[in-house]
């Protein structure tokens, strides 16, 4: 009876971790769109769907990373939701919606591969090691970002990580099932992207590892060792295990069956012509931006993208490694092993993001594990000497994993901006690496769509398709700024630190920010009103509140409407009017309009927001039978409450003589009978 239930424990917990693994995966799936969902992977779905029902093959390859994996489980979110909707179970959906339910399968896949890792891992490090890497896996931040988005990196990342721990269990156990389910994993990552290559050399430099080690043992023993039979056995086991993975390839790619050529060039030409170039849009890193960041990058990036209780584990691996059972640190080294190649690989190339890393990621995280797990286990060495050192070993870790979990709830749905904190969090972070994918455009929309916008002018922005979703107004392209009539533009942070078109952002920052999105401590947007537009230049400063840009005048059944475009730099500190007076040529007053500079209704100055931009057009009544000739139209500004005029400068002020002081002359008005 006691077997039996400690049989149960591992389902019991595999059932559990992968609970654990769902909640944050598959919840909030209508939160944000990545740049490359917006631009790329929503459209490559549709038409990779597009092909299976019409039965054009060649059109499976849609990109050539080939990303034909994440384009099956796309299409499976498709059919889920013409399903849904065909059947009246669910309305017809929203973009973010539709995009909601071509990430479902992938995210679902996602969670259900964690139980999968954890299974394997008890077959290979202790026990506690196991649980502690399916739990670190499961609460991963960084994996719960990438899992639950319509991309490549963490499919690479779980198909990578089952070929390597699939091989691992061949080489302790034996059986052609696990060759064949490495074989399997390894085919599902080369259908995914490129770097799956990577694969090729280091499974075949880890199936000679057993061979070299059969090869120094008849040696040290004085037998003569069998060189050509073990050379045969490598070769033989590495043959079926590429065999295999051909097979997933060329089954689950229909392109292949018609264009076989064309599409294995066209995967090539994606690895040689983009990932052997630096990004075309530019990096940054350590402050400055950059083209490619160097061989730091990735260990600066890994380190943000830790969590304590993971960094805690890695900083105690040495100890792991030190104290596991030969037979457990074996797996241990291959994966630590794992990690240095893929890294080393990566680094080489010069282009380089913090995720193309991301299939070192569980490995890390199975090391960090037996760092935790090593503190258990010394625990216990020293019990006699320490009755409580089990039980403050074990309290250790169930804290460092709270503040992990606690860390989550805290961030959701915006996993992508978790940093570690210990390493000073998103600030810190923003200050050393690119960061922006998209994230924090949807709290953009939000507050424009609650904003003012009459005649509904575009929106200038970077990342259009990424706000398009959630926006009412129109999008323009941020570089039309200066050119075409505009409400609002969006400053994506991402493009100040590549250093994009500098003198663009720099005139844009001319203006004060309405408002900035801040997500864990990371300013990914500001939102800048874009001034209003005026016929005439006439810059002036009233103080450190008010700016004049420019004016309009137009002439309209016996009254001048004026336009004044404002600048609000600061909160105004008291309720201004302005006044517009007409002066003939003999500097007598032929007109005038005192008014609330904001017109009539408008509540008051003092209630303008820094960085709007308002111009309220004001009209001036002309006096009947007007003689012809030239007015000057002056203009000012008083204090309501005092009545006193307020002092301007980058402007020159009339003569007091001719109307008091602190008086801006607009423009001559010619008058005819």
């Amino acid at each position: 009876m006691v077997r039996k239930a400690a049989a149960r424990v591992p389902l019991i917990w595999a059932w559990l971790v992968g609970a654990v693994a769902l909640l944050p995966r598959m919840t909030d799936l209508t939160d944000f769109f990545t740049t490359d969902e917006a631009y790329h992977w929503i459209d490559r779905v549709a038409g990779f769907s597009k092909a299976l029902a019409t039965g054009n093959l060649f059109k499976t390859s849609q990109t050539g990373h080939p990303g034909v994996t994440i384009m099956w489980l796309g299409t499976l979110g498709t059919w889920a939701e013409q399903l849904a909707v065909g059947q009246g179970w669910a309305q017809p959906p929203s973009e973010a919606q539709h995009l909601a339910w071509l990430r479902a399968p992938h995210a679902l896949l996602e969670a259900l591969l964690v139980p999968l890792v954890y299974m394997l891992l008890r077959r290979l490090v202790s026990p506690l090691a196991a649980m502690l890497a399916s739990l670190l896996i499961a609460l991963s931040p960084y994996l719960i970002a990438h899992g639950r988005l319509l991309h490549l990196d963490a499919l690479l990342t779980s198909f990578a990580t089952l070929c390597v721990l699939f091989l691992l269990v061949d080489m302790q156990e034996g059986g052609w099932r696990w060759l064949v389910g490495s074989g399997v994993c390894a085919g599902l990552a080369l259908l995914t992207k490129g770097p799956a290559l990577i694969l090729l050399p280091f499974v075949g430099l880890a199936m000679c590892a057993p061979a070299a080690q059969q090869l120094l043992a008849d040696v040290r023993g004085g037998a003569r060792p069998n060189v050509a039979a073990l050379a045969w056995q490598v070769v033989r086991r590495y043959l079926i295990w590429l065999g295999v993975a051909a097979l997933v390839v060329v089954a689950l790619w229909p392109a292949l069956w018609v264009q076989p050529v064309w599409i294995l060039n066209n995967y090539w030409a994606e690895i040689r012509d983009n990932g052997a170039r630096a990004n075309g849009d530019g990096q940054f890193f350590m402050g400055q931006a950059i083209a490619d960041p160097g061989p730091l990058f990735y260990l600066v990036a890994g380190a943000f993208h830790t969590t304590p209780a993971m960094l805690a584990g890695l900083a105690l691996a040495p100890l792991g490694l030190a104290l596991a059972e030969p037979r457990q640190r074996r797996p241990l080294l291959v994966l630590l092993t794992f990690v240095l190649f893929w890294t080393a690989v990566m680094t080489a190339g010069p282009k380089k993001f913090d995720r193309y890393t991301l299939p070192t990621w569980p490995a890390l995280l199975v090391l960090a594990a037996a760092g935790l797990a090593s503190l258990h286990a010394l625990a216990l060495r020293l019990r006699g000497r320490l009755a409580v050192a089990s039980r403050v070993a074990g309290v250790c870790l169930m804290a460092l994993l709270a503040v992990d979990a606690a860390q989550l709830w805290q961030i959701r749905p915006y996993f992508l901006s978790y940093y570690n904190p210990l390493l000073g969090g998103g600030a810190a972070a923003q200050r050393n690496l690119l960061i922006g994918w998209g994230e924090g455009m949807e709290q953009v929309a939000s507050y424009l769509n609650a904003q003012p916008n009459p005649g509904n002018e575009p929106v200038l922005s970077t990342l259009g398709a990424t706000l398009r979703p959630f926006l009412s107004a129109p999008i323009r392209p941020i570089e039309r700024y200066g050119s075409d009539r505009a409400s609002y533009a969006v400053v994506y942070h991402e493009s100040l630190q590549r250093a994009a078109d500098p003198p663009l952002y720099a005139k844009i920052q001319q203006g004060v920010p309405l408002q900035q999105i801040v997500i864990n401590g990371i300013t990914y947007a500001t939102i800048y009103q874009v001034p209003r537009p005026y016929d005439h230049a006439l810059p002036a400063h009233f103080g450190d509140e008010l700016w004049l840009h420019g004016y309009s005048v137009a002439q309209s059944q016996g009254q001048l409407i004026i336009t004044l475009a404002w600048d609000v730099r600061a909160q105004p500190s008291a309720d201004y009017s302005v006044f517009f007076h007409l002066i003939d040529a003999s500097g007598a007053r032929v007109a005038q309009a005192d008014v609330a500079l904001g017109g009539g209704e408008d509540p008051g100055t003092r209630t303008w927001q820094p960085g709007r931009q308002v111009a309220v057009p004001i009209g001036l009544g002309l006096p009947p039978g007007l003689p012809k000739g030239s007015y000057a139209l002056l203009m000012g500004l008083y204090d309501q409450r005092t009545g006193e005029r307020l002092p301007f400068t980058h402007a020159p002020a009339e003569p007091e003589r001719l109307d008091g002081p602190h008086v801006l002359r607009l423009q001559a008005i010619e008058q005819g009978e």
